[in-house]
């Protein structure tokens, strides 16, 4: 039998970017996953926050684009454009971030292995089935990603050539869809004639639904790559440790409930989970139980304004959707979202749309009364 102090399940970055850490703590880490190349096949937007910097590493060379805006689309078609003067996001290379994450925490001391799918694994002992052989670790990780969880939403994605227009590559466009929602359909530029563009959300037909957005964007391109997977839905009641195990990243449903993303927050957890990791190691493994309080005060607050938010977009309807477009153009709000707007932290542009009684002036009236059970 194998012994580790820790196996990690799940190389992408979430996986990854704890393996580095405890490896570089000294720690015996192996990292198991059943891809046999990393991050493909792609099943990510690929569109990640500037604050990744924050929280993890990013090279220069794994930037395809960098957006400071977004231009917001009504069903039918009413647009908001919000913008920075400094980028916002960066279009990456997933597949290849991913690879490299992965080679930083080889670097560290981990132990890689690829093409090793996780047969079985047990909570109480720290023992992993796979491929016929039998690991142990003193502390265990999951880390696989949508496949660890039950409630996920369809996603699915093209790589687009357009031939009849050149895009702004500052800005990615998003519309809003009530058949999705809290959904929503994407067109991020990775240079001016090609975009990555998708959807998620609880559609039958997610491919017509998008075709049918890249038709109302162009007369002219061409679908070069098809992708699809499944994105986490948020479940801040989701137990978090398990005996020795701990869950991470999407395993974890740590994901934006806004948005779907997930890398930087799954980079924060890593810094929290490697500190609860060391100090159960070298001290007590009842410390582990720290690791769920450690969490919820890293995010708890933001996820929970964020699913308020999710809620919201439930009960609209397109023509809903269409009103608040309407009154955000005539309240001046593409000034307030551009000002107060961050992909990751929201909860200050949501204190400012209460705070200014903005949200229950762009709400039709109708609904207000359930808009407001929502945020009392």
């Amino acid at each position: 039998m194998t012994e580790y102090d820790v196996i990690i399940m799940g190389a992408g970055p979430a996986g990854s970017t704890l393996a580095r850490l405890t490896a570089s703590m000294g720690f015996r880490v192996g990292v198991l996953d059943r891809k046999k190349i990393l991050g493909v096949p792609l099943q990510c937007a690929g569109l990640i926050s500037h604050r990744i910097t924050e929280a993890n590493v990013l090279p220069d060379n794994l930037i395809l684009n960098s957006v400071r805006g977004a231009v917001l689309h009504s069903p039918s078609g009413i647009k908001l454009r919000v913008s920075r003067k400094r980028p916002e996001a960066h279009v990456i290379d997933r597949a290849a971030y991913d690879q490299y994450l992965a080679d930083l925490a080889c670097e560290a001391g981990a132990e890689l292995r690829t093409g090793t799918a996780v047969r079985d694994f047990s909570e109480a002992t720290g023992e992993v089935e796979v491929n016929g052989r039998t690991l142990r670790a003193s502390v265990l990780v999951d880390a696989r990603g949508q496949v660890a969880i039950r409630n996920k939403y369809p996603a699915r994605q093209f790589l687009v050539r357009f031939r009849d227009q050149e895009m702004d590559t500052d800005f990615v466009d998003l519309r809003v869809d009530s058949r999705l929602s809290p959904g929503f359909l994407w067109r991020i530029p990775l240079d001016e004639k090609t975009a990555r563009v998708g959807a998620f959300g609880h559609h039958k037909n997610l491919k017509d639904l998008i075709k049918g957005f890249i038709s109302d964007l162009s007369t002219d391109f061409r679908i070069m790559e098809s992708h699809h997977g499944f994105i986490p839905e948020p479940d801040p009641d989701m137990e978090l440790v398990g005996g020795r195990c701990i869950r991470i990243g999407d395993a974890a449903g740590q994901v934006k409930p806004t948005t779907g993303g997930g890398i930087v927050l799954a980079s924060r957890a890593a810094h929290v989970a490697a500190e609860v990791i060391q100090m159960a190691l070298e001290d007590d493994m009842g410390l582990l139980e720290n690791y769920p309080e450690a969490c919820r005060k890293l995010y708890m607050a933001e996820m929970k304004n964020q699913m308020r938010v999710q809620r919201t977009f439930r009960i609209l309807s397109d023509e809903d959707l269409d009103h608040i477009f309407l009154k955000m153009k005539e309240y001046g709000a593409e000034e307030i979202i551009s000002r107060y707007g961050d992909m990751d932290i929201q909860t200050p542009l949501i204190m400012e749309f209460l705070k200014s009684g903005l949200l229950f002036r762009i709400i039709p009236s109708i609904i207000s009364r359930k808009v407001a059970s929502i945020w009392k």
